[in-house]
């Protein structure tokens, strides 16, 4: 499958779901066909691009499933959740229907971010006191968390950028997380339109010793390019 447009900011907002594996559903607003279904993952890349938002669709719906699958039932219980990388608003919904006391969400695009993302809270009557939005790039990303500290961080494709900002990612992670927080991360081991991998960035984590790494999920083997939910989680040395 192709997606219609290269940028999902022109596109007409339209009502979707995404059907858990536990018969759960998330309501949500998106582009028509942007979260295309699992068997229409083809190709990784395309000339034009267009299948990358594709690949960074089923991030987020890796990240839905996993949450859905391996998370207590009382885990989001009363904790401040922040959702970051390709915000869509669905780990948000996901954290704050089992019980998150507050969501943050930053996108990169302010556009995506009224079409779709906010569209997407106030579908699930998620209270607007309930969230705190804001949208650019990573340094005004972390203006606007602004030092804040959350029990968990949701952050599907947030490596889907170039490797030298990594420092400034973990920076942020490092700032963002409670003492006893964890993050999850969802990811391809590379990506083909961007210079930048999985192992780079947990070679960054691994260096400053900050956190502790877990791979909670894994797609077979046998797959072009293998996708990955890692943990983080604060270091124990």
């Amino acid at each position: 499958m192709v997606l219609l447009s290269t940028n999902i900011d022109n596109v007409t907002p339209v009502p979707c779901e995404l059907k858990l594996e536990s018969g759960r559903f998330i309501r949500y607003v998106a582009p028509k066909d942007a979260n295309p279904c699992k068997e229409h993952y083809t190709l990784p890349c395309s000339p034009n691009g267009r299948v990358d938002q594709t690949v960074c669709w089923e991030g987020v719906n890796t990240l839905c499933q996993l949450l859905d699958a391996i998370v207590e039932t009382d885990f989001f219980e009363r904790k401040s959740v922040l959702e970051i990388g390709f915000a869509t608003g669905l780990p948000s919904v996901y954290a704050y229907e089992n019980g998150a006391s507050e969501v943050a969400l930053h996108c990169g695009s302010k556009t995506s971010l009224q079409m779709y993302c906010k569209p997407t809270l106030r579908r699930n009557a998620i209270p607007e006191n309930k969230c705190k939005f804001s949208s650019g790039d990573l340094t005004q990303m972390k203006k606007a968390i602004g030092g804040k500290k959350f029990d968990v961080i949701l952050a599907p494709e947030l490596l889907h950028r170039k490797e030298e900002e990594f420092e400034l990612v973990h920076q942020i992670l490092d700032e963002a997380l409670s003492h006893d927080g964890i993050c999850f991360l969802s990811s391809p081991t590379h990506y083909f339109t961007v210079d930048s991998s999985l192992s780079s960035f947990l070679d960054l984590v691994k260096k400053y010793r900050k956190f502790d790494i877990m791979e909670r999920w894994s797609s077979p083997r046998t797959d072009v390019v293998q996708r990955k939910v890692v943990q983080l989680t604060r270091s124990l040395c």
